[in-house]
């Protein structure tokens, strides 16, 4: 199914055509400097497989000042912590500043319509690092946008776009003002591109998938080893992508049913997390997650569901079961869940049961 008039927006919306900008520049760059990438251009951060590569920095750069160029009272908040860099001081600065050009006219829109309030921008030049040093798909450019009028205070409060592309994929996915789109990474650049609308339901099989990532430090791994062998009691198969982002976003499409992380930063939920609440997924943030990076924590569940639906063709009781609304409501969902442990997990769920069995368990 397609939508002419999500694709006009990716353009239009004065925040979705910057966060389309930043991909278009993370994108370009990602696919050049992977016939460039040497062991020089390589380094580990906190541990031997937490990597961070050249390419991270010089996009979060190059990012980060064409933000500030488009929308200079907003804030930009990057994983890798790089000085902004001009496209114009980039040799390759000029072809991507032409193919910006060439989208904008194509699209017949010189200017994005309105204005909205100041954001911070939570960027992540490319989640998947790993991935993206040993060739493997899944990786990609992140990027939400909270308005800068929501403190740290009230972290489920502000976030207002949200954008994820991962071009080995042919994906892009991005949402704005409650709705969510998918389509192919041409969407960047060709207004014309078909996209279809998310709605967080789940593929149409009996089967029960989780996804979920592991985290550096061997004390973290060695917690989520264990907390593995409690989530699969009530699983049937185990996804591991590398990518929180993209971990996500196959959430909100419903490819699925269930993900969970314990120990994600904001940059790495900040797109994916907004994207997935557009698709119809309840999501919670916690304060932490913006007090302290290494702790930020997303817990979500569908925001609406039929009570009772029939379960499918042989599907697993609690496959039927809908949530009773979000997890901050009150009762056996409320606030008590989000402290302790379960105050570093980021989870994403089809169904109540299986969030609150993850929250417990992950």
């Amino acid at each position: 199914m397609c939508n002419d008039e999500a694709v006009s927006i990716l353009f239009r919306d004065p925040l979705l055509d910057s966060a389309r900008e930043a991909a278009v520049i993370a994108t370009h760059r990602m696919a050049a400097w992977a016939d460039e990438l040497s062991p020089i251009s390589v380094s580990s951060k906190d541990g031997k497989n937490d990597l961070v590569t050249e390419a991270d920095a010089e996009i979060e750069a190059l990012v980060r000042h064409h933000l500030r160029l488009l929308r200079p009272e907003d804030a930009v908040v990057g994983e890798e912590g790089s000085e902004a860099l001009s496209l114009a001081d980039h040799p390759a600065g000029d072809e991507i500043q032409s193919i910006l050009t060439h989208a904008a006219r194509t699209a017949q829109s010189a200017a994005p319509d309105g204005d909205p309030d100041t954001v911070e921008w939570h960027i992540d030049p490319i989640d998947g690092t790993v991935n993206f040093v040993r060739g493997i798909e899944h990786y990609c450019f992140s990027a939400g946008a909270r308005l800068q009028s929501a403190g740290p205070g009230s972290p489920d409060v502000g976030w207002v776009a949200g954008l994820v592309a991962a071009p080995l994929l042919d994906r892009v996915w991005f949402a704005r003002a409650g709705a969510a789109w998918v389509a192919p990474l041409s969407a960047l650049t060709d207004p014309s591109t078909p996209v279809r609308p998310l709605t967080g339901s789940s593929a149409p099989t009996t089967g029960r998938v989780v996804a979920t990532g592991f985290g550096y430090a061997a004390d973290r791994r060695a917690q989520q080893h264990a907390a593995l062998g409690r989530v699969m009691t009530r699983f049937d198969d185990i996804r591991r992508c590398g990518s929180a982002a993209i971990d996500l976003c196959m959430a909100a499409e419903g490819r699925v049913n269930a993900y969970y992380e314990r120990g994600l930063g904001v940059y790495d939920f900040a797109g994916g997390a907004y994207i997935a609440e557009c698709a119809g997924r309840f999501v919670h943030r916690r304060a932490d997650a913006f007090l302290r990076e290494d702790t930020g924590a997303s817990i979500a569940v569908p925001a609406a569901a039929v009570p009772g639906a029939a379960a499918a063709p042989g599907a697993e009781p609690d496959d039927a079961e809908a949530p009773a609304g979000p997890p901050s409501a009150g009762g056996s969902g409320g606030d008590e869940h989000m402290r302790g442990p379960a105050a570093e997990l980021t989870v994403v769920a089809d169904t109540r049961e299986r969030f609150e069995f993850l929250l417990a368990h992950g």
